[in-house]
């Protein structure tokens, strides 16, 4: 009786393991070619990292114009700034904030949830803010490649999500660094997957509105 070569069993074990992030890789930049905008209770704008001298990154100015924009064609009359300090001060939430009202943006329509520092986290702590408004929609505002795991996350969490992409950010309006930080989402989403029975489980972190 014959035996596969060890070769073979190893490029048939690669190919197991390779398949699925192919096929999620492929999930997720088909869904960033979609703006879903749809009129929701607010808009959750995910946080990106914060430079030195808390200056936005590209990212993050991006995904705060384009909520923005959303909020002043009408879509939510609040939006969730979510994201906490990650090495550089002040918050994420803090630099969108300023960013917003720099824009106009009204107080009142500005929520800072400034605890946050993952994206499991931002969910879990803005739908706390939604769920104690009374919400049950959001529009979600990131980069586009992070839609796809942003709005799987927010449904497990039970809210009624709607992804609008930032196509500004350089993150994704690029083809090298859009590739990169798609293949990484789909590495986030098969850990995602693995630990969600867990990760359901877990209380929200206090957060400040």
């Amino acid at each position: 009786m014959k035996t596969f070569p060890k070769k073979l069993w190893a490029l048939i074990a690669l190919s197991i393991l390779i398949a699925p992030l192919v096929f999620l890789y492929s999930q997720i930049e088909a869904r960033a070619q979609i703006d879903n905008a749809q009129k929701a209770d607010v808009i959750i704008v995910l946080g990106s990292a914060v430079y030195p001298g808390g200056r936005a990154s590209p990212s993050l100015a991006a995904r705060t114009q384009h909520a923005i924009q959303l909020y002043r064609a009408g879509y939510a009359p609040t939006l969730i700034l979510s994201g906490g300090a990650n090495g550089n001060l002040p918050s994420e939430a803090e630099v969108m904030r300023r960013l917003a009202t720099n824009a106009g943006i009204p107080a009142d329509a500005l929520l800072v949830e400034d605890q946050s520092h993952s994206t499991q986290e931002n969910l879990v702590n803005s739908k706390r803010i939604l769920d104690a408004r009374g919400g049950r929609t959001a529009l979600i505002v990131s980069d586009a490649f992070h839609l796809y795991r942003a709005e799987t996350m927010a449904r497990d969490l039970g809210m009624i999500a709607y992804g609008s992409p930032a196509n500004s950010s350089p993150a994704s309006a690029f083809a090298i660094p859009r590739a990169w930080y798609t293949a990484r989402e789909a590495l986030a989403l098969v850990w995602y997957y693995a630990t969600r029975p867990v990760i359901s489980h877990q209380s929200p972190v206090n957060s400040n509105q």
